[in-house]
């Protein structure tokens, strides 16, 4: 799924339409500081497209970053995002890692629906002692009309009430289930965590393993190739365990620093509803 094989030779993709690359506006993060900036596109085709391969470039301090759906978007400034690192909609793609090619198996795609446009919103960490300035470009390749017949979507599996305690320095698991109500046929499974976070999995109630690592930044997504079918009615459960040095609770929220997180992100196809191509728990 994903990999640089689909820019140049992928037989569905439309190389006689120019890929399109949306680019947030050039901001600077202060020494120590975390940020959360949001811009606004409008549809660029002006019509409804299927996208094959998604092209992410960020510059350095990036900690993650979406794009959302923006119904009837045009193009906008850089902004504050409205709610923060809380900012939440029904997306199309996200990262956790500076660069990433994501490309969909033959007659999947991610469907872009007409005069529906992007807010690309991104979270931002410098954890050096001087400021950096930074930027970021989505690129976009499309398919073929008619050779996408499975649309993909996001499965986005959060813990918004999780909390560690105190002095939890030898470790605290968060842990929560999700039952699928549907069939699905997982591309790929990733983790999302906050710099206290010390380690992730994911399992399904049929013994799979989805996704594990330690790292809490950037990591590394589990790729499946043939896709992994799992049928209606499995439950996947994902668990964290963080530790906390400090002398308060720590609860979920915004800050990479201050705060913690335990989501499971997995690629999927077919999704029922191309206009909210997400499953979610806990959003």
């Amino acid at each position: 799924m994903t990999g640089d094989a689909g820019l140049t030779n992928n037989p569905d993709i439309d190389y006689s339409t120019t890929p399109v690359t949306l680019t947030m506006s050039t901001f600077t993060v202060a020494a120590g500081a975390e940020v959360y900036y949001c811009q606004n596109f409008a549809n660029p085709w002006g019509k409804q497209v299927d996208i094959k391969t998604y092209d992410l470039n960020m510059g350095p301090g990036s900690h993650h970053m979406f794009a959302f759906y923006a119904s009837g978007a045009t193009n906008g400034a850089l902004a504050q995002c409205p709610s923060g690192g809380l900012t939440f909609g029904a997306f199309t793609f996200t990262a956790g890692s500076p660069k990433l090619t994501e490309t969909y198996p033959q007659s999947v795609g991610a469907t872009i629906p007409s005069g529906t446009g992007f807010q690309l919103m991104v979270h931002y960490l410098n954890t050096t002692s001087a400021p950096i300035t930074s930027s970021v470009k989505l690129t976009m390749y499309i398919a073929k009309a008619g050779v996408v017949t499975n649309h993909a979507g996001v499965l986005y599996l959060n813990q918004i009430s999780m909390t560690v305690p105190a002095n939890c320095t030898s470790g605290c698991q968060s842990t929560q289930s999700y039952t699928l109500t549907q069939d699905v046929n997982l591309l790929s499974s990733a983790s999302h965590m906050h710099k206290y976070g010390t380690n992730f999995v994911a399992t399904t109630s049929t013994g799979v393993t989805l996704t594990q690592t330690t790292q809490w930044d950037e990591p590394t997504a589990t790729v499946f190739s043939p896709p992994l079918k799992l049928s209606s009615g499995t439950s996947i459960t994902w668990t964290c365990t963080d530790t906390n040095p400090t002398s308060s609770t720590l609860t979920f929220g915004e800050s990479a620093q201050t705060n913690v997180m335990c989501i499971s992100v997995s690629i999927f196809y077919p999704v029922t509803d191309v206009t909210n191509p997400v499953i979610a728990s806990q959003h």
